[in-house]
């Protein structure tokens, strides 16, 4: 009796995949993650030690639920992902920490993130020129925030002259200094 077998010849799935590792926490995942892991996590404006560590771990892809560049001021860790090669997803909401679970195989590809077949996020993907523009961007937000900065304390300057100036308004203390 001949039977006959048949071999599965399936094209693999466009993107990366690997194994979610899933924290909000940066300091919780880090010290989790594997070679060929995905990382999941929300941090505003990623920046380098953060993104020096994920290289570390040789992660697959990193999936951000918030922006990794705000525009407050320029961050080096998404140029850091993209210049080692490493996919990143931005901005992919927080709902992906309830749609996935830590441990789960998933793909991302593109500017989406699935679980199985089911998009469980989207997202912007970045790269090398979308970094380069919202690092540029960016500039600009640090300039603001610095005169923010600058105004804010020439005010309280102003608020609390007396007190800077002329010690009006220190409390007496027994201890001596």
């Amino acid at each position: 009796m001949k039977l006959a077998l048949r071999r599965r010849t399936s094209t693999p799935l466009p993107g990366v995949t690997g194994v979610a590792r899933v924290d909000r926490r940066t300091d919780q995942l880090l010290p989790r993650l594997r070679r060929g892991d995905i990382a999941v996590l929300d941090q505003v404006d990623l920046d380098r030690a953060t993104a020096d560590a994920l290289v570390a771990a040789e992660v697959a892809g990193v999936v951000n639920a918030s922006p990794c560049i705000s525009g407050r001021y320029p961050t080096l860790g998404p140029e850091i992902l993209v210049a080692a090669g490493i996919p990143v997803l931005d901005q992919a909401g927080t709902e992906v920490f309830g749609a996935l679970k830590d441990g789960a195989k998933v793909r991302l590809d593109g500017e989406v993130l699935y679980a199985g077949e089911q998009a469980v996020a989207e997202g912007r993907p970045q790269t090398t020129e979308s970094v380069a523009a919202q690092l540029l961007e960016a500039k600009a937000g640090l300039s603001a925030q610095l005169e923010a900065f600058a105004a804010n304390t020439v005010e309280y300057m102003k608020q609390e002259r007396t007190l800077l100036l002329d010690g009006v308004g220190v409390p007496e203390i027994s201890t001596r200094l």
